[in-house]
């Protein structure tokens, strides 16, 4: 399995994995998954050999157990605040997109006797709930999935990669190109591929390497354009003993013909989680850093971006004691257009990634952010100054939540959605720490915001099932929604919340 995604300029001066043995011979090939990637777009002239796509896997309505066994947040994803894998993104598990009265999804597949890696579904309304109408199972894909967009046609661009990060070493993966490694199809509604690009054309001089390492991806579709952005690795610092840098990678693609037209993006590394928003003219980007800058950055592009939160702590400390939430559009202000939320702790003092994890409490925060230079607002009623890579930045914000250091209390995977009208429903699991590695989940909590942060509803407690750390929530049917699977019962669960912080989930057998 493969992961490789990169365009790095310059060589980091720190390093966020552990050592690596060092390896003086390369691993065994690595296995080809899909043989018929190799072509980079499909047509009507395309053999009959590469075309093996099933569209319907049955009459609808498809069983989820005929296809999928999907991922369980609630059996899988149990970390809190006290985790180390906290402080990473997490890799998309089950991607929803909401088209009207229609969720597509693109869901990873973990039972080990299907002949396919993930589904891609099409919900439809039936008799008061959903059905699966379209389960394509035989697409191209890789090993891994890692973001799904729709257009307004009902086409559906997805993005998959391989999983090599159990190969990776200072000696594999060798210099030089690389194919199949990170790759984005097109689908017709109907379940034909349109195209099939291979990303590492466009990156023969700096191939991409372990795709969404210690991060997160994010694809979105806006002006006919497809960008997809992830982590990745760089080539070996033999300085640091051939260990591999992590960075933020990023590709836009022409949605109609999938010509690469760009590999540059906003310049983060480390780039521990990501999130990609269309703003009704160009697709923006929004990291969470660790090193080069050591701060949330939002951009749409190389020397197109800010700072706008400074995290606590030295160049390079993998712990930022901050989690990403979302960005989402300000309709009604002509000059600040963005919203932005993360989770961040209100002390100053600064911990490190072994023995000391968290270092206060952990609230919600906003930043709202201005439409022409990407600064942030600078009447936002809170401030937050703090020792960032060595230098003393006050940042302005506002906070939504107000756990005290005795409560014990922090909050973890948020979520923000628009749901207009300058309203925003914000979702975060709240958990009480006990010591540096043990915390207790509460529950999710939800409140309803506007575009200054003023709270329009209180925080509600909703559900004691676990977020999705790695999916986002999406806008549909007036208010928020999000999709988990139980692996044991091979089902889905849409969880909706209204503009009234109404909760109720739906489940698809």
């Amino acid at each position: 399995m493969h992961k490789r995604f990169l365009f790095i300029l310059l060589a980091l001066s720190m390093s966020f994995t552990p050592a690596l043995r060092a390896q003086t011979d390369a691993p065994p090939s690595i296995r080809q998954t899909n043989d018929h990637l190799s072509s980079t777009s499909v047509s009507a002239e395309t053999p009959a050999d590469f075309t093996v796509y099933l569209p319907l896997v049955r009459v609808p309505p498809v069983p989820v157990a005929t296809v999928l066994k999907p991922f369980d947040v609630n059996a899988s994803d149990l970390v809190g605040p006290a985790s180390w894998d906290a402080n990473y993104g997490k890799r998309p598990e089950i991607i929803v997109v909401a088209q009207g009265s229609t969720l597509h999804i693109l869901a990873q597949d973990y039972d080990p006797s299907t002949a396919w890696n993930a589904a891609l579904l099409r919900l439809e309304p039936a008799d008061g709930g959903y059905q699966i109408t379209q389960a394509l199972t035989q697409l191209p894909m890789l090993d891994r999935i890692m973001g799904l967009a729709v257009d307004d046609a009902g086409n559906r661009y997805y993005a998959t990669c391989v999983d090599e990060a159990h190969l990776v070493n200072p000696y594999y993966p060798p210099p030089g190109y690389r194919s199949n490694i990170v790759r984005v199809i097109k689908v017709s509604p109907a379940g034909e591929a349109l195209f099939n690009v291979d990303l590492d054309v466009a990156r023969h001089d700096a191939p991409i390497i372990n795709p969404m390492t210690a991060s997160s991806a994010r694809l979105a579709f806006g002006g006919n354009h497809i960008a997809l952005v992830h982590g990745g690795n760089t080539s070996p610092d033999w300085s640091i003993e051939g260990q591999r840098h992590q960075i933020s990678l990023f590709t836009e693609l022409d949605a109609i013909s999938g010509a690469i037209i760009k590999t540059q993006g906003v310049w983060t590394s480390h780039a521990f989680d990501q999130r990609l928003l269309f703003d009704g003219t160009r697709i923006l980007q929004l990291h969470l850093g660790d090193a080069y800058p050591r701060a949330i950055v939002l951009g749409r592009g190389f020397y197109e971006d800010s700072n706008i939160f400074a995290i606590k702590g030295p160049i390079g400390e993998n712990l930022t004691a901050t989690r990403l939430g979302n960005i989402a559009l300000i309709e009604q202000d002509p000059t600040y257009k963005y919203l932005v939320l993360f989770a961040t702790e209100t002390s100053d003092q600064t911990g490190n990634i072994f023995d000391s994890k968290i270092n206060g409490p952990r609230n919600l925060a906003i930043v709202r952010v201005r439409g022409d230079n990407f600064s942030v607002d600078p009447a936002l009623p809170d401030i937050l100054t703090v020792e960032s890579g060595g230098v003393v930045v006050t940042n302005r914000l506002r906070w939504l939540t107000n756990y005290s250091a005795e409560s014990r209390l922090h909050a973890e995977r948020p979520k923000m959605i628009g749901i207009g009208n300058d309203r925003y429903i914000v979702l975060w699991e709240e958990w009480r720490n006990v010591n540096q590695e043990t915390d207790v989940f509460n529950g999710v909590y939800g409140m309803l915001i506007d575009a200054q942060g003023s709270i329009l509803i209180p925080a509600k407690l909703l559900t004691t099932s676990h977020l999705p750390r790695g999916d986002d929530a999406v806008f549909f049917q007036n208010g928020a929604a999000w999709v988990t699977g139980d692996a044991a019962r091979r089902n889905l669960s849409i969880h909706l919340v209204d503009a009234t912080l109404q909760y109720r989930v739906v489940t698809i057998d």
